[in-house]
């Protein structure tokens, strides 16, 4: 059996917990009312933690460019060699988008945003109500639907270890 290279492995499973723990953390801290202790400190580590997503997220696109990401052999049947070519093609615009727009809302007031006192992160361009709403409603959804083919994923790597027993889990771990 082939596995992945370590570094493919760890950009694989460190971006899997940072979309977890975004996915959530902005589900929650949008029902954070003003006297939560949370209120503050939650969406500084969503933008804190979506620039990690967003560094290892571009990794792993010069990766995909460089040919340093190791191909195997896809499925055997065509529709599912289809399929995941297509789940992983969604995997990348939808995190795109998500860390462009959750970027860009965070400096949408043109002015630099600064986590943890230290860290200053330049405004690309100052947006209007309307503009920053729509940036939501997009990184709102695209989140949800991100989530779903996560979901695909999973279900999509269980049935290859569970039904037709091939390496294709044992590869990634």
């Amino acid at each position: 059996m082939h596995k992945y290279t370590p570094t493919t492995r760890i950009i694989h499973w460190l971006t899997a917990l940072l979309i977890f723990f975004m996915f959530f953390s902005g589900w929650y801290m949008v029902e954070l009312d003003y006297y939560s202790p949370w209120y503050n400190r939650l969406p500084e580590l969503h933008y804190a933690f979506g620039l990690v997503l967003m560094l290892t997220w571009l990794i792993k696109i010069i990766r995909l460019f460089t040919g340093q990401q190791k191909r195997f052999p896809p499925p055997v049947k065509p529709f599912e060699r289809i399929l995941s070519q297509l789940i992983q093609f969604l995997f990348y615009v939808f995190v795109t988008t998500l860390v462009i727009t959750g970027y860009l809302m965070m400096t949408a007031e043109g002015q630099p945003k600064i986590l943890f006192k230290f860290i200053h992160l330049p405004p690309l361009t100052e947006f209007s109500g309307a503009v920053v709403d729509t940036m939501g409603w997009i990184h709102e959804y695209g989140a949800y639907f991100l989530m779903g083919f996560v979901a695909l994923h999973v279900i999509g790597a269980v049935k290859h270890h569970f039904i037709d027993q091939d390496d294709t889990l044992k590869r990634m771990i």
